[in-house]
């Protein structure tokens, strides 16, 4: 059933914030629930790198580029070298927190971006006592024939607290590091950028509260592409009001997701219904740590929420599972990437690692998995779909 002129105007303003809250839950029809994932053995294939470059990392962010290539972002990662019958590295310690690589469909080459002879990694914090860990990111445009990428970076100290949020600018196609600039803000008590996404002028980053324990609780904040390095012009959600406001300080959780691990996506969709946004990650709480397992989904009329039909999508097998050596493993920070999307459905990933470290030096304890959902009705993606990995 399509949109009337009526509805759609209606559904127009609601995105942009105009109309209550109350109305925001009634401004499309959603589709039927996802169908349970199925392994997309290409994709885990394609993770399947012994090197020299590249071998394995969490966070597991993607990008299309415009010559077809795939950009992908990575957080904590092995540069190097991995035995190919063994699939043992030589040490079990890693040596950048972040690192990019490119996949080339049309030739399947998969290349570390930086390599050789960079290993360590590539994003660096002034202050080089910390680290980035990478979030979502953007493929801008700002002159005709002129791409960028912005992504956004979440600093560290040693201590593993969060000092705050910078942008990163890469040219294209060098991938060369433009400019990183500090976002310009008085508060980290929100860790903004687990995922950005563009829409209706706006650009909207999500991000997480932790309440000092694993229900890590999802907040989004919206600003045009020329602010987003200074979140004192952001506007935020506030679910009280059903309005978005200034100042860090007004932004309240969104409502239908009680909490999610560290990283999350939220991706716009078209259906025969109409277009919808899902939000996907991992259920922190059913199970709890250490046994996440529960790769989840949830519906919305609008960017910010309400989300409803949570959906357990995927079991993840790898939960808890003997590591290669002396743990156990874990599976955290599901996301989707909807460049992907073709007739076999909406591509998911979700990072697995080992609770005990001396496991990783065991490449298969450390790379991420992919499958894929089925939606009834899906038609398209606001990105085209793209080629798949050979088999």
């Amino acid at each position: 059933m399509r949109f009337s002129r009526l509805a759609f105007l209606l559904w127009l303003l609601l995105l942009a914030g105009a109309f209550p809250y109350a109305l925001h839950a009634q401004s499309c029809t959603l589709p039927p629930a996802p169908s349970q994932g199925t392994i997309d053995s290409a994709f885990d294939d394609l993770m399947i790198q012994n090197g020299p470059g590249w071998t394995g990392a969490d966070s597991s962010y993607s990008l299309a580029l415009p010559d077809g290539d795939s950009l992908f972002l990575w957080s904590d990662s092995y540069i190097g070298t991995v035995n190919a019958q063994t699939r043992l590295r030589s040490s079990s310690l890693f040596q950048a927190h972040n690192s990019l690589t490119i996949w080339d469909p049309s030739t399947g080459s998969y290349t570390t971006v930086g390599y050789p002879p960079k290993t360590s990694s590539y994003f660096v914090p002034q202050n080089k006592n910390n680290w980035f860990w990478v979030g979502g990111l953007l493929l801008v445009q700002p002159s005709p024939g002129v791409y960028q990428v912005k992504v956004m970076l979440m600093e560290f100290t040693p201590q593993i607290k969060f000092a705050g949020n910078s942008v990163a600018t890469l040219s294209y196609p060098s991938m060369s590091i433009i400019s990183i600039v500090p976002v310009q803000s008085t508060s980290t008590s929100i860790l903004w950028g687990s995922w950005l996404l563009q829409n209706g002028g706006y650009t909207y980053i999500y991000g997480l509260k932790d309440p000092g324990n694993n229900n890590k609780e999802p907040y989004v904040a919206r600003a045009s592409l020329a602010h987003l390095t200074n979140a004192n012009l952001w506007q935020y959600w506030n679910v009280t009001s059903g309005t978005w406001k200034t100042g860090a300080s007004n932004a309240t959780q969104m409502s239908g997701v009680t909490a999610t691990t560290g990283e999350y996506s939220v991706n716009l969709f078209n259906a025969s219904t109409g277009p919808f946004y899902m939000l996907t990650g991992m259920d922190p709480q059913n199970p709890p740590y250490p046994l996440w397992s529960h790769v989840t989904t949830y519906y919305s009329c609008s960017p910010q929420g309400p989300w409803s039909k949570k959906t357990v999508v995927y079991t993840a097998p790898e939960a808890a599972a003997p590591g290669c050596k002396v743990g156990t493993l874990v599976t955290y920070n599901a996301k989707a990437h909807p460049e992907f999307t073709d007739s076999t459905g909406v591509l998911l990933s979700y990072n697995v690692n080992a609770n005990n470290g001396s496991d990783l030096v065991c490449a298969n304890d450390y790379i991420p998995r992919w499958v894929r959902i089925q939606i009834a009705g899906l038609t398209d993606s606001p990105a085209l779909p793209r080629q798949q990995p050979s088999p």
